[in-house]
């Protein structure tokens, strides 16, 4: 698997190719939880699934932090 790792976000064009190409693509908020500590390849279970909004961060912030 790669992994491209950016201080953005993706569009959903991307994290589609990303999706269908084993990338894992990491956005601004994956970033942060793995510089907090948060597992790489538990980023990987949210990988695809979009940035969602900012109750979707919160709580995945509160889940996995």
């Amino acid at each position: 698997m790669a992994i491209f790792v950016t201080t953005a976000y993706f569009s959903g064009p991307a994290e589609k190719f990303a999706t269908e190409n084993d990338i894992l693509a990491a956005h601004r908020d994956h970033l942060e939880l793995w510089n907090s500590g948060v597992s790489l390849l538990s980023l990987a279970t949210v990988h695809g699934m979009g940035q969602g909004d900012r109750r979707h961060r919160q709580r995945w912030k509160a889940t996995y932090e």
